[in-house]
């Protein structure tokens, strides 16, 4: 069981996790993608574990259910992101940077335990719903994570890929609207089933986008894609009976 004090404590994990976000940022300068990245999910996690430390101190316990879903999200799709760097050498030759990375994987799976495990907590889910939740902060991490990307495609020598960024901002957006509705219309077939649909569209055609632009996060996407199309037929199959 996790207490408030531990959620808490997690709140501070993610203070520490935007502080060290900025320091990285600042240790890019001069390269864009790391250096966007890094600023950008710094201010979400010293933002949002200011927030999570404010309501647990005021015991607001119902309104933090709501931060605990986006922390999930964000600490589990930036350990993805970070991971990625880290393959792919993003830092060129700053080596010392990826001691941080590897810190800010290690806080974000550690606060991604915490927050996931609470969250079936409050919710008292049972087995098919715990998986379904997983599921949908994976939905909502390829979301925010193809927005947050929209920048490395856009590039800042007039080198715009339409291609990309098209898919990116649709599907970005359909995923993140999935997201909420699925957690919040979990019984209603349609939007299960639609969910479905629309993740398939988004796989297949990033596989065809990778064909003719291979990059390593669209690899990580097709990956993600494939677990969350899973996880929801089964649940349609559990709940639905089909």
């Amino acid at each position: 069981m996790v207490r408030n004090k531990t959620v808490l404590i997690a709140g501070y994990l993610f203070c520490i996790s935007g502080i060290l976000h900025i320091i990285v940022s600042i240790l890019s300068l001069g390269l864009l993608t790391i250096l966007v990245t890094t600023l950008v999910f710094g201010l979400c996690f010293l933002l949002s574990g200011l927030g999570m430390i404010w309501l647990l101190r005021k015991n607001l316990l119902d309104e933090t259910r709501r931060l605990i879903i986006f922390c999930g999200t964000i600490s589990f799709l930036n350990s993805i992101t970070l991971f990625t760097h880290i393959l792919t050498r993003t830092l060129e030759e700053r080596s010392f940077i990826y001691i941080f990375l590897i810190v800010l994987i290690l806080i974000d799976l550690t606060s991604f335990s915490i927050f996931f495990i609470k969250k079936i907590e409050l919710d008292r889910m049972d087995s098919v719903v715990k998986l379904s939740y997983f599921s949908i902060v994976i939905i909502r991490g390829l979301g925010l994570g193809l927005l947050f990307n929209v920048l490395a495609w856009i590039g800042v020598t007039n080198d715009l890929n339409l291609y990309m960024v098209s898919y990116i901002l649709i599907f970005g957006t359909i995923n993140m609207i999935f997201g909420q509705l699925l957690y919040k219309k979990r019984v209603e077939k349609k939007i299960q089933m639609s969910a479905v649909i629309f993740l398939a569209l988004g796989l297949i055609i990033e596989l065809f986008l990778c064909f003719f632009f291979f990059n390593a996060k669209s690899i990580t996407n097709i990956i993600l894609y494939v677990i969350v199309i899973i996880i929801r037929i089964y649940y349609i199959k559990e709940i639905f009976n089909e």
